[in-house]
């Protein structure tokens, strides 16, 4: 499970998320709109982030599948607390995945290398 190390909470949270979405021949002329849900382990929605997505329908190839590369860059999220969370990610209304994580209380950043750590 990835994990996001916060020395304390709340915390920020920014990252990009990377979907490639695959677009069935017959839907491939409309546009559907994409909810990302962040929500804490119990359910509760921490934030939405809403946008639409389509294609130019002169650009879709008669009867194939159409992959959509989408990076979705989410600045600023707040993470209230420690514990496990969840990407929801909603497509037209309808649940589609589910990218889970869990967010930790420690040092941020890299161990120092071996000779800069102190001997105990």
């Amino acid at each position: 499970m990835t994990r996001a190390t916060r020395e304390a909470f709340p915390a920020p949270f920014a990252m990009t998320l990377a979907l490639r979405i695959m677009v069935h021949p017959t839907e491939g002329a409309n546009a559907h709109a994409l909810a990302v849900i962040l929500q804490e382990e119990d359910g509760e929605r921490v934030v939405e982030v809403g946008l639409e997505f389509g294609l130019n329908p002169e650009l879709v190839p008669a009867g194939e599948e159409v992959s959509i590369p989408l990076p979705i860059p989410l600045l600023d999220l707040p993470l209230p607390h420690a514990g496990s969370y969840s990407f929801e990610l909603l497509i037209d209304g309808i649940h589609q995945a589910t990218v889970p994580f869990k967010a930790v209380e420690g040092p941020s950043g890299p161990p120092p290398p071996p000779e800069l750590q102190e001997e105990g």
